[in-house]
């Protein structure tokens, strides 16, 4: 582990938590109880650079998961490299503590079920845009598409953004369709972004910086050839917990997530919890009712609301910490009081 690259990196911290959860051998609970107890201080990182043996004493675990841990901590060079070559080509990686982390889904998802990490492709941007998602919950007869198509694209001019899941049926009609408008778009892939390879017009409205990919799963992860994709339902989940708002050809009996708004047509029969799609304006100010950013915001919050308050830790502390785990390397504990007072 080369020290000029903890030194310098500026994705160590990711990485860890990416390799935490995807290449640790630890259970995915345990993972995530590990990096949510260090997500505000960057301890993680810290410890690392201490020394390999130091980070994985300082993570407490039992002495069988431990010597696990140790054995694959020989493959984080191949790893690094590996995830460097994933960056040159455009994957990149969202902690939920970064600025730019999607407050909708602190709102949807409870938070055992939010993704630590999101992976992106794309113009990045376009997240800090309120997402629309069309609920593919009916079959589209050419005017219910058309319908969805016009409202999207008005919402668009306005400063909404369409969300759509990278899917056959109606999803892909409406991919298309923004396609060959050059209209920018967020579109959520149920696989891993590292495997995927995009169709040539995605390729080129990404080489234009129109459109973003994201997707919560192990950029590796590849569905089977042959067989359904299992992790579909969980994408169409994740999709839904990521938009502020449903567009609907049929009214819908129940909001599949707390105060999210859904509109459909309004010729349709008026029904509880949802209501009749009236213009951009009235959308808006729903999505303001419900607590979602309005079109003119153009900054998400440096941390998503409703999680859990971490106490930080003293530059001090983390010091004595790592001295229990051996000698500290003298750069490294100015460093951490220089940023203390800071």
């Amino acid at each position: 582990m080369p020290s000029s690259y903890n030194a310098l990196n500026p994705y160590l911290e990711t990485d860890l938590w990416r390799w935490l959860l995807f290449e640790s051998g630890l259970s995915r609970g345990q993972a995530k109880a590990l990096i949510l107890q260090n997500a505000q201080s960057a301890a993680l990182s810290l410890f690392w650079q201490a020394g390999p043996e130091t980070f994985a004493r300082q993570l407490n675990l039992g002495d069988e998961a431990l010597a696990g841990l140790r054995e694959r901590m020989a493959r984080w060079d191949g790893l690094r490299t590996r995830w460097d070559v994933e960056r040159r080509g455009g994957v990149h990686a969202l902690r939920i503590n970064e600025p730019g982390y999607p407050p909708s889904l602190s709102r949807h998802l409870p938070t055992e079920q939010r993704p630590l990490l999101l992976f992106l492709r794309g113009e990045t941007t376009l997240l800090e845009l309120p997402l629309i998602l069309p609920a593919d919950d009916a079959p589209a007869d050419e005017a219910g598409e058309a319908w969805v198509l016009d409202t999207l694209a008005e919402l668009t001019e306005e400063g909404a953004l369409a969300l759509f899941m990278a899917q056959p049926g109606l999803h892909a009609r409406l991919v298309k369709a923004f396609l060959d408008a050059s209209i920018p778009f967020v579109l959520v892939i149920p696989q891993g972004l590292a495997t995927y390879a995009p169709p040539s017009g995605l390729r080129r409205a990404l080489d234009e910086e129109r459109i973003l990919l994201i997707s919560p799963f192990q950029p590796e992860w590849k569905p089977p050839a042959k067989d359904a994709n299992p992790l579909l339902s969980h994408a169409a989940t994740f999709a839904r917990a990521l938009a502020e708002a449903l567009l609907t050809l049929t009214p819908l009996q129940t909001s599949p997530f707390p105060q999210q708004p859904c509109f459909y047509p309004p010729a349709a029969a008026p029904i509880e919890h949802a209501e009749p799609y009236a213009g951009p304006e009235a959308l808006f100010l729903r999505l303001v009712e419900s607590g979602a950013p309005a079109a003119s915001i153009q900054t998400a919050p440096s941390s998503p609301p409703n999680e859990p308050e971490l106490e930080p830790i003293s530059p001090e502390s983390i010091l004595e910490t790592l001295t229990q785990g051996g000698r500290v390397p003298p750069a490294l504990a100015a460093r951490l009081r220089q940023k203390g007072k800071s």
